[in-house]
């Protein structure tokens, strides 16, 4: 999608992340640990001045729900208050990912809070994002869970409408 908009990607990200969900300091194990207030990879991704963002966090989050709702909650809102202060007027492109259309209690839940942060800090929600890969077992890897090539192929073609819209097309490569 990047080649195609003629974007420089950089992607902060790390596997298994979710806005809640390894997100804070090394723990013994050396593994990130569960954080809803550390910024450290919202400060990076601010630093470096983008000319938009695009956010997919939510699956991995759930599994800390009902027992760390409300840390959750407001690991979702400190990343969408982030960015609307930290890069005000820049597009802001929110998307969610579940490998199926039914949601269950929590993932509803989830999936809630983040459509409704991002509409208070005004970022785009991409509700087709959401969808593109859904209950559609020859878009997804053996898994079951994280899109295989085609996969991204079909999330790719769902956020690039949200993009042309917002006129996120042939962006300079560097500020």
């Amino acid at each position: 999608m990047s080649d195609e908009l003629g974007w420089r990607e950089v992607n902060v990200a790390l596997n298994g992340m979710g806005y809640f969900r390894r997100r804070g300091l090394r723990g013994a194990d050396g593994e990130r640990q569960p954080s809803a207030t550390d910024t450290t990879l919202l400060d990076a991704v601010i630093r470096l001045e983008p000319d938009a963002v695009l956010v997919c966090l939510s699956a991995n989050d759930i599994r800390f729900l009902p027992d760390r709702a409300h840390d959750v909650r407001a690991a979702i809102d400190r990343d969408h208050r982030r960015l609307a202060e930290g890069l005000p007027g820049r597009p802001v492109l929110v998307m969610t990912y579940f490998p199926t259309h039914d949601l269950t209690e929590r993932a509803a839940l989830v999936q809630e809070w983040i459509t409704s942060s991002a509409a208070r800090w005004g970022h785009t929600y991409v509700e087709g994002f959401r969808t593109a890969t859904a209950d559609r077992p020859d878009l997804l890897c053996d898994d079951g869970v994280h899109p295989n090539d085609a996969g991204h192929r079909a999330l790719a073609d769902a956020v690039l409408p949200a993009c042309r819209a917002l006129g996120l097309v042939r962006l300079p490569a560097t500020r």
